[in-house]
């Protein structure tokens, strides 16, 4: 096992070094590049029933995961954007190298993502790439996984949220409540495409890949507000950042030793003089080929309303080379592969996964004359928009139910307070509650897991959250004595007693809230314990927290 240096250990605030034994021969620790072998072996074999990447064959055992197997390469190369290769949460059975057995067993990576709650930028945590070799399942290793290695190490580095596109129901048990969703997106046709004009000699716009000398350029015009990549009303997403787009467009090139890797193409929209006026950001691989992000510096004098046909021309061109392309690469591979599949479906969790995703690969396109483009962009995007109906709703099957996103909101006040500009901001657009005060008293019932309390206190003056904290339901003798204690303190010292609103909330839904999944009134019909009764309060809670769009690029790893 290697062990890292102080400044390496202790780089991004959790230790590194952090060892624990768990019997049996069994330790949990944090990973180093020489585990990548043998995390990818495991990963590969636990996913083999997973139908992304390789058309799975009809009548033999799926060899292993080719795709995730690269992901799992990927994020142990230390070159990744999301993760160091010492973020990979592991359980090793010491006993298995005198065996000859794969000494990793089980194991949990743990990423960064840019993210924003409106005008706030954070980080969010990802646990993801998530595997136990079946003779180890139903131990509990995951779960000792998550509790003392990932969530102790996410919070450490900042992370006030956690979210996982995982399995149904599996991480519920870690504390987990759906609240975020990937953007529903739509699709276009190449069919609905005009075509190039015989009178023109080449596209307007052409589309080139993108180099090391434009991250500049793309670090510039992915940020808010440029751009129409985070509108308001997709108030909550994922951001690209510099060290991503040095990832995309170079350091995932370096080391390509998989047909799955430098899955993202990144263009660049230049005018007929060569310059640079914009960017669009391609994925083939999860869902067939995928606009991740497509915008125009309007500055530059370029519009939608020319470049969005001979973008759209280009891309469709693109996208049938690079499904021919995958199309021999997996004939190749199939013909060099010797590998012998013995394995079978080992879990009905492992079965569940199959079919999720088996249902969002029924529509992924596979090559043809007529071939479509999904659109991962918001409903107010100048693309979408001027599209119109040519940019079809996708299935519901692709994206909801299989990939709404668990989500973990530990502590409500660590995360309210680190979004509180915005929620301030809320406030004061709001003529209602402008210079509002008030407290706001939230009754979760019981501290469950992924929670740490049984509610929550807001204290507002005059529109600023001045106080945020977990709270208790007190008896009504404690109300009583409280409200005593305010009359003396007016008597005495003549301050007012605050204007106390209240509302309830089901353990953990109130995270829905918080992300702006379901609107107050939603929740409120969903479940019979939620309430809140009082207009004012009704009313704050919706300024607070609307139901907003989500612009989730969860895949971009």
């Amino acid at each position: 096992m290697t062990i890292l240096n102080d400044t390496q250990a202790n780089i991004d605030g959790h230790d590194h070094n952090k060892v624990i034994d768990i019997g049996d021969g069994l330790i949990m620790r944090w990973s180093t590049k020489a585990d990548t072998d043998n995390v990818v072996q495991l990963i590969g074999d636990c996913f083999r029933w997973l139908p992304l990447g390789d058309p799975q064959p009809e009548d033999e055992i799926p060899g292993p995961n080719e795709l995730l197997k690269a992901g799992a390469r990927r994020l142990l190369s230390g070159k990744a954007a999301a993760m160091s290769e010492h973020d990979y949460a592991l359980v090793e059975d010491t006993n298995n190298k005198a065996k000859g057995l794969n000494p990793i067993v089980a194991c949990v990576s743990l990423l960064s993502v840019p993210a924003y709650y409106g005008s706030v930028n954070l980080d969010f945590g990802e646990p993801e790439l998530i595997a136990t070799e079946p003779s180890y399942r139903n131990k509990g290793l995951i779960r000792r996984l998550m509790h003392e290695m990932i969530h102790p190490a996410s919070e450490a580095k900042g992370h006030v949220l956690q979210f996982i596109p995982g399995i149904p129901y599996f991480y519920r048990q870690f504390g987990y409540e759906y609240g975020l969703y990937p953007h529903p997106g739509s699709k276009i046709d190449s069919t609905d495409i005009p075509p190039l004009s015989p009178s023109n000699h080449g596209e307007s716009y052409p589309l080139r890949l993108a180099t090391q000398a434009d991250i500049p350029f793309l670090t510039r015009l992915s940020q808010t507000p440029h751009q129409h990549l985070v509108p308001r009303e997709a108030a909550v997403g994922t951001r690209y950042t510099r060290k991503y787009w040095q990832y995309a467009v170079h350091d995932s090139h370096l080391d390509r030793q998989s047909r799955f890797d430098a899955d993202r193409q990144i263009l660049i929209v230049t005018d007929g003089e060569g310059k640079a006026v914009g960017f669009v950001s391609v994925a083939y691989v999860f869902f067939g080929p995928s606009v991740e992000a497509f915008a125009l510096d309007e500055g530059e004098g370029v519009h939608y309303v020319d470049a969005a046909y001979p973008a759209l021309r280009q891309l469709l061109g693109f996208a049938k080379e690079r499904l021919a392309q995958n199309a021999k690469a997996f004939e190749d591979f199939k013909k060099s592969s010797s590998v012998t599949n013995k394995a079978e479906p080992t879990s009905a969790t492992e079965e569940a996964a199959a079919a999720a995703a088996a249902a969002i690969l029924e529509s992924t396109p596979k090559p043809s004359s007529s071939i479509s483009l999904t659109l991962k962009l918001h409903n107010n995007h100048p693309l979408i928009q001027l599209l119109g109906t040519k940019a079809k709703g996708l299935p519901v099957g692709v994206n909801l139910p299989a990939f709404r996103l668990y989500t973990r909101i530990n502590s409500y006040p660590l995360f309210l307070t680190a979004v509180r500009p915005e929620l301030e901001f809320r406030l004061a657009q709001n003529p209602a509650t402008a210079g509002i005060s008030c407290h706001l008293r939230l009754d979760f019932f019981r501290k469950v897991e992924g929670n740490t309390s049984k509610g929550l206190e807001i204290v507002i003056e005059r529109g600023q959250l001045v106080k945020i904290h977990d709270w208790a339901k007190p008896s009504l003798e404690q109300l009583f004595s409280e409200k005593q204690a305010w009359k003396k303190e007016e008597k005495e010292n003549g301050t007012k007693p605050p204007t106390v609103y209240y509302a309830t909330f089901s353990p953990l839904t109130f995270t829905q809230l918080v992300t702006g999944k379901q609107s107050l009134e939603e929740l409120i019909w969903s479940y019979g314990e939620n309430s809140a009764r009082d207009d004012t309060a009704r009313l704050v809670l919706n300024t607070l927290f609307p139901k907003v769009d989500h612009s989730m690029d969860f895949f971009n790893w």
